[in-house]
């Protein structure tokens, strides 16, 4: 199909700054080593794309010094805003100092390395913490991961979004049973899906990744007034080249399907969510 026209203030809902390393070096503890992708770069590439909002998402190998992200929500004037990584110590003080700064989440991360030591009572506390701030947590796992997580956490006030979809492989019959299942979950309106991370879902003989339609599309009706989109760019640790991320964006209006829905997902809904 044409590319969509969105309406102005479209949002990049996910991404990553990685230094300029003179500035932002990268902590010896690292858990991993990118490629430096300053916000310079990040902006021209939404430049080209239309887009003048989006998040940054603490990058795991930066751990709690959020100081790479917090310097990129102020150059940009706010019209970005951040998603933070917390370990339960920080004092009620530093929350409110990071609202300030523009966060308006936390990401849990579930996914092998990045999960070890975390306890799930302790989390929910945390999540309780940061809801009183009207900011949601961003939930990182593998569907089998991430089911058992949101039903313990059923009555929980605070926003939960679901992350890259929660990274399901469609090749396998549990996880395509998995997105089901996740459906019922948006039902409640503190719960939100990001339409992200289709080309960690794919092998390059996948393009141009139509199998994934029906999967996402899904997951979109279930609440296309809560999905919202994110590139991933610079896309890291991912396998082989990164995607183009013109076409991801393409591909989500694809999903999308109409003018009306890609205005929801791409303007209307994180306008909501990150105000």
């Amino acid at each position: 199909m044409d590319s969509l026209h969105v309406n102005g203030g479209r949002w990049d809902c996910h991404t990553h700054i990685y230094g300029p390393w003179e500035d932002f070096p990268l902590p010896e503890s690292a858990v991993y080593r990118p490629e430096a992708a300053p916000l310079t770069a990040l902006l021209e590439m939404h430049h080209k794309l239309g887009i003048s909002h989006g998040v940054f998402v603490q990058a795991a190998c930066y751990g709690n010094d959020h100081s790479a992200l917090l310097n990129a929500i102020s150059r940009t004037e706010r019209r970005y805003k951040g998603v933070a990584l917390l370990n339960g110590s920080e004092s009620d003080g530093q929350l409110e100092a990071l609202h300030a700064g523009g966060i308006r989440g936390v990401r849990f991360n579930f996914m092998g390395h990045l999960a070890e030591g975390q306890n799930i009572s302790e989390l929910k506390a945390l999540a309780e913490r940061v809801g009183s701030l009207g900011w949601h947590v961003l939930l990182h796992g593998k569907v089998a991961q991430i089911l058992p997580v949101l039903e313990s956490w059923r009555k929980l006030n605070t926003t939960l979004v679901i992350d890259h979809m929660s990274r399901p492989d469609p090749a396998l019959e549990a996880d395509r049973d998995g997105l089901v299942a996740l459906r019922k979950y948006l039902d409640n309106e503190q719960r939100w899906i990001k339409l992200s991370g289709i080309d960690r879902m794919m092998s390059a003989s996948d393009e141009p990744w139509s199998w994934a339609l029906p999967h996402v599309r899904g997951l979109l009706m279930a609440a296309p007034e809560r999905a919202i989109w994110g590139s991933d760019w610079p896309h890291p640790n991912i396998q082989g080249d990164a995607p183009d991320d013109a076409r991801l964006l393409a591909f989500i209006e694809e999903v999308c399907g109409d003018t009306e829905t890609a205005d929801a997902v791409l303007v209307h809904n994180p306008r909501r969510l990150y105000k």
